[in-house]
């Protein structure tokens, strides 16, 4: 019998919940845990299913050391990661600490966060932004501009780090003059 959508859901969420973050899987993990004999034929439904994980911000699908869109074409091997906010389409560092755009690292969310905490705070950090559009009073300006700073900082984006390790924090240096640089120079190549 072939298991259905919320058992290979649940399988993907079960491989990442016993890795640290930020650890990938490939699919055929979860095809192996499913199938062990007859995991070959499931892999475009197990796919398909990380697609829509993807598209409802479960998770974040990887291609060549870089989330991508689920709405990409995906050609080749893929990976499967806790779901970071607006990296979509830009390179993430092999550490998934930072995503890059414009040559500048910017902070990832903390993947630790439970999806429906985080969920939450991006709901929350949406409002926020949109009440700063167009012009109102400007205590009204202030206090979004505070309500935005505070839910950056419980996904992790701004104030202490979220990784344990020691490592310095590089938010919004330039890649090029950070340890990373070698990995982005690579990605220009």
């Amino acid at each position: 019998m072939s298991p259905t959508d919320d058992q290979i859901r649940d399988a993907v969420l079960g491989l990442l919940d016993r890795r640290e973050p930020p650890a990938t899987i490939c699919p055929s993990e979860a095809a192996r845990a499913l199938a062990p004999g007859a995991w070959r034929p499931l892999m475009p439904r197990l796919r398909a299913v990380a697609v829509a994980m993807a598209e409802q911000g479960l998770l974040s699908i990887r291609q060549g050391g870089r989330a991508v869109a689920p709405d990409e074409t995906l050609r080749g091997p893929i990976r499967l990661g806790r779901a970071s906010a607006d990296i979509a389409g830009y390179p993430t560092t092999p550490d998934g600490r930072y995503f890059v755009v414009r040559g500048r690292l910017w902070r990832t969310v903390n993947p630790a966060l439970p999806a429906d905490e985080r969920e939450a705070l991006v709901r929350q950090l949406m409002a926020a932004r949109r009440a700063l559009r167009g012009k109102g009073p400007e205590a009204q300006r202030q206090a979004a501009r505070e309500e935005v700073d505070r839910v950056k900082r419980a996904l992790g984006e701004r104030g202490p780090v979220w990784w344990t390790d020691g490592a310095p924090d590089f938010n919004r240096k330039l890649a090029k003059n950070t340890p990373y640089r070698e990995w982005f120079e690579a990605l220009q190549d």
